[in-house]
């Protein structure tokens, strides 16, 4: 079913109506949609969340002003989703909760938002209704049989559901490794999309099915371990220091000789100065060392390594990936790259927890 999209600049409200906007945890409501529901629609200052007035507030920054974690979000949005539910006779117009002082991307939000799967009497905003992610494919740019093309629209009639009827693609850049992997014969390939029209979310990881589906540039491993660290940062709580252990952190390390670990599920480690190591031994993970002579590590389920600098390393434990970039030598501007390759640590032609190099574009233990 088509939901109803938000109407954009609301400066007033009918008698079942209901603005909806994104607050804090200290009841804040000094700017943007926040500031308009206290000017406008009995919004109280003090009160972080919950109906209040012709409003109702959903925290997406904590106390300190920081993002919430995603643990808090679904709880948040639960909570609303079940008022909204308990309220039919009314009409809840959302707004882009999350996007604006907050931070968070909007395809993220959106994707939380179809997570907790609210009733139909709550409308979107439009930067919902569409989501960007990415997906792998067959090495001929098939996937289950069915053949794409890059820069194509494509639309599925039907019952959309996850796993089952529809377009799949993921927006957590890792997760279509469980469904493509990097290194298969031939070499798989990996696009960013866009979805939209009816979409369905599969909570086991962030694979959504829709009715209509972009398949837009192709991406390189590289790129994808990219897009992995910059989705992690974006919703992390940042920590002092060089170490961060929760779900969704991440840790970034600058200097040479320097040192980045990221403990928690989803993390994403980072280190850029020369000499340096990163570090991701949480599920799902990702390390990345781009500065020269320095080492990735993976060691948690389903996580990747990323060595891109000259002369740089990575080792990973079983089922882990480690990528490798092989570069020349100093051209007076830079080590250019002269090839990039990934491999499953399957504990037979990629031993595990042993550091590897890419030499003479061969894999080489060091």
């Amino acid at each position: 079913m088509k939901r109803e999209l938000t109407p954009e600049n609301i400066q007033e409200l009918k008698d079942n109506q209901i603005f909806v906007f994104g607050s804090n945890m200290n009841g804040n409501h000094a700017g943007g949609a926040a500031r308009l529901a206290v000017e406008k629609f009995g919004a109280i200052m003090g009160q972080a969340e919950g109906i209040q007035g012709q409003s109702y507030a959903i925290p997406t920054l904590d106390k300190d002003m920081e993002k919430v974690t995603e643990e808090e979000l679904v709880v948040f949005l639960g909570n609303f989703g079940n008022y909204a539910n308990e309220h039919l006779e009314k009409e809840f117009l959302l707004t882009a909760i999350g996007t604006g002082i907050a931070g968070f991307d909007a395809g993220y939000m959106a994707y939380m938002v179809l997570r907790a799967n609210l009733p139909d009497n709550v409308t979107l905003p439009k930067e919902f209704v569409k989501i960007k992610g990415y997906k792998g494919f067959n090495p001929d740019l098939t996937c289950r049989d069915f053949q794409y093309e890059e820069g194509k629209d494509y639309e599925e009639t039907g019952d959309i559901r996850a796993c089952g009827n529809g377009f799949h693609f993921c927006l957590h850049p890792l997760d279509v490794f469980s469904y493509y992997p990097p290194a298969e014969v031939g070499m798989n390939k990996f696009h960013e999309v866009e979805g939209t029209g009816d979409m369905d979310v599969d909570t086991d990881d962030t694979k959504i099915a829709c009715s209509k589906i972009h398949i837009g540039a192709e991406l390189s491993i590289k790129s994808i371990v990219d897009a992995a660290v910059k989705f992690t940062f974006e919703k992390c709580k940042w920590k002092k220091g060089k170490s961060a252990t929760g779900d969704y952190s991440a840790a970034s390390a600058t200097g040479d000789y320097s040192a980045a670990s990221a403990t928690g599920n989803r993390g994403a480690a980072s280190a850029t100065g020369d000499y340096s190591a990163a570090s991701a031994t949480g599920n799902y993970g990702a390390a990345s060392a781009t500065g020269d002579y320095s080492a990735a590590s993976a060691t948690g389920k389903d996580s990747i390594a990323f060595a891109a600098g000259y002369e740089c390393k990575a080792k990973g434990a079983i089922g882990c990936w480690i990528v490798l970039t092989e570069r020349g030598e100093w051209d007076g501007d830079t080590y250019p790259i002269k090839e990039v390759k990934a491999f499953e640590v399957d504990g037979k032609k990629v031993k595990a927890d042993t550091w590897y190099m890419l030499v003479n574009g061969q894999l080489k233990e060091v």
